[in-house]
């Protein structure tokens, strides 16, 4: 799918939260606790810097403006910022090493992943402004 320039960074980050979320739901549907805990640490030691990184790019610059807007777009930046959320508090129950836990988390980052590229990411580029996608860049 073609996207505008300014999302293609996240575009190429989505592709990498697509392949953790795969890793996690292979993991946790193998069943093997230490593999489980294994993904889990890692999930611990690279939040912060990767994945939380993204989701406050995202909120600074896309969810700030659909904050503003009505319709749809708000609609999911409300959900969106709320799934943030929900990772944040996942990850951070992560220390557990438990397998239901990095399934719950890798199907949750999956279907966040996925509305915003399917969903959110079309209206962007529908209703933004030239400016406002020009942030999105400056800020990622």
């Amino acid at each position: 799918m073609k996207r505008h320039p300014e999302l293609i960074s996240l575009s190429q980050e989505h592709h990498q939260s697509l392949r953790l979320a795969k890793q996690c739901l292979d993991t946790a549907a193998g069943g093997d606790e230490e593999k489980c805990k294994a993904l889990c640490d890692h999930i611990l030691d690279i939040f912060d810097a990767e994945w939380d990184r993204h989701f406050r790019n995202e909120e600074k610059t896309i969810f700030d403006i659909t904050a503003t807007l009505s319709g749809k777009i708000h609609e999911l930046g409300v959900q969106l910022v709320d799934e943030h959320d929900r990772m944040r508090s996942m990850a951070g129950e992560m220390q557990q090493g438990d397998c239901r836990q990095l399934a719950a988390f890798g199907e949750l980052l999956k279907d966040h992943t996925r509305l915003e590229e399917r969903e959110l990411f079309p209206l962007v580029e529908e209703q933004f402004t030239r400016e406002q996608l020009q942030q999105i860049l400056a800020n990622t």
